[in-house]
């Protein structure tokens, strides 16, 4: 019978740019385990159950491993440097040929030009239905990737640090330069390629975890960073819940982005998860084990985590308000501190603060939907929040709809961050989290609590606001920042499952 690689006990690489310890700098023999290998272990010790899909997608990686090993990123790049000055002094003589009122001269042509002999291994790029074991997957292949140089992000912390870099280095270039200084066509004048060219010397191998793309201005950015990257001979492996022709679908001038996903798909071998014409009707979307994990199945006998409460009218309203409250001053007891009457303000990125009104030390802090998701705030807020406290507490989630899709994308993200920093979460909300969402289907009518049809293109302009590519110092969503409808929703699949997990009992037992 076809069984599935359910995680026991979930291990989330947070943010690294050092190596794991079995990788020791100055060490003369690396000692990796191929992905296949290392998951079967995890079978044999009842962490993991087998899944013979998932099983395909570890034998690509461990290839994609043993091409890693014999990789030598530093020489690849150095013959990479002797061809490209050897083409400018090509250029250069070129030019002193046309220039000179001698018509007889010639070019040095003795001269061997270089060239490159190394191979550079593909990538890796991995995408299917939420909850089906992609991060798990990368998890295992970045933590056995037989390289000292490399990293593991989140999508959400790769793009705010990209941003971050660009605004410190427009800062730079303009102190030094002054404003007559200008991006053109020359490469040392473009700060996203000068950027691109820095991680390459810093890193061979970049995971990034949930890759996706909503907006104009982070597609371009993506264009250009990731194909100097890959120029740069550095080896990129993602997850996704879409395929690389999906990215960016239905999104503002998105002729511009198309070769990326060229590119994407010559530098990565695309996986998909589910392989749907090997599998019956009933798994075509595939097993979400955050689910299977929460407790969570499609009877509605338990379909919303433990620490998941509903305002529905009436009593239950009053009990998810006094469920919140026992819970608050329970852990305010139970870890006695100082208690400061001010709001703390809690540190952002790019120098700025935030103020957080209810908290209790590190351990937890209450905030409302309204203060989080309605205001002008972004990953880099949620992402400072998500690392300073274990328990996060969101009260009164509303419905979300297309009318407002800037607040369902900021919801998305706070999820995202919380799960990426292993957050255990307490909610209240108005409906379980599958129908949170309610898409182009209906909307709630405020006030009213009732519902009318309507489709996605009575909220959502075909025109969106283009975004600068500087946006460091912007904590605020655009709408046109969502590129689809689609997105979204697949985007909200993946949020409502990470929230039935981060509010079941059993990831509390784990994470606390």
């Amino acid at each position: 019978t076809s069984k599935s690689f359910i995680k026991c006990r979930f291990h989330h690489l947070r943010y690294y740019s050092a190596a794991p310890s079995r990788y020791a700098s100055g060490s003369t023999t690396t000692i990796w385990k191929g992905v296949a290998s290392a998951i079967q272990d995890e079978v044999t010790d009842g962490k993991l159950i087998f899944d013979p899909l998932q099983q395909q997608a570890a034998k690509k990686l461990t290839r994609i491993q043993s091409t890693l090993e014999s990789y030598n990123h530093s020489t690849f790049r150095q013959q990479l440097q002797r061809v490209e000055e050897h083409h400018k002094q090509q250029q250069l003589q070129q030019r002193l040929k046309d220039d000179s009122t001698q018509s007889n001269t010639e070019l040095n042509t003795n001269e061997e030009p270089p060239s490159i002999s190394i191979q550079v291994p593909r990538g890796f790029y991995i995408h299917g239905p939420v909850g089906t074991g992609k991060s798990m997957m990368l998890n295992v292949f970045y933590e056995h990737a037989p390289t000292h140089k490399k990293r593991r992000l989140h999508f959400h912390s790769f793009l705010q640090e990209i941003h971050q870099r660009i605004h410190i280095l427009n800062k730079q270039l303009l102190d030094e330069h002054g404003r007559s200084y200008h991006v053109d066509t020359d490469k040392s004048r473009n700060p996203i390629i000068r950027i691109a060219q820095q991680v390459s010397e810093e890193i061979t191998l970049l995971c990034i975890d949930e890759f996706q793309v909503t907006d104009i201005a982070d597609a371009m950015i993506l264009n250009q960073f990731f194909g100097e990257l890959w120029r740069q001979g550095v080896i990129v492996a993602a997850t996704s819940n879409r395929p690389p022709d999906a990215l960016y679908e239905g999104g503002l001038n998105r002729e511009y982005f198309l070769p990326f996903i060229d590119l994407m798909k010559k530098y990565c071998v695309v996986h998909h998860l589910v392989d749907r014409n090997n599998l019956g009707d009933t798994d075509k979307t595939g097993i979400d084990y955050r689910r299977v994990r929460s407790g969570v199945n499609d009877d509605e006998s338990n379909n919303h985590g433990d620490y998941f409460h509903l305002t529905t009218n009436g009593k239950n309203g009053e009990h998810a308000s006094q469920e919140l409250d026992r819970l608050f001053l329970q852990y305010q007891e139970k870890y006695p501190s100082t208690t400061n009457e001010q709001p703390m303000q809690l540190q952002v990125n790019f120098k700025r603060t935030m103020a957080v009104h209810r908290s209790h030390s590190d351990i937890i802090a209450r905030f409302t939907f309204e203060e989080l998701c309605t205001t002008e705030l972004g990953s880099s807020d949620y992402s400072a929040i998500a690392n300073h406290f274990q328990i996060v507490m969101l009260e009164n989630i509303p419905h979300l709809n297309l009318k407002y899709p800037d607040r369902a994308r900021r919801f998305i993200t706070l999820i995202d961050e919380l799960y990426e920093a292993e957050c255990c979460l307490v909610c209240s909300a108005v409906d379980v989290p599958d129908r949170l969402f309610i898409g182009n289907s209906s909307e709630e009518d405020s006030g009213t609590g009732s519902y009318k049809s309507t489709t996605a293109n009575d909220n959502v302009s075909p025109d969106g606001t283009m975004l600068a590519v500087d946006v460091a110092q912007s904590r605020g969503t655009a709408l046109s920042s969502l590129a689809s409808v689609r997105e979204l929703s697949f985007a909200f699949r993946r949020a409502a499952s990470r929230v039935l997990e981060m509010s079941s009992k059993s990831w509390w037992d784990e994470k606390l």
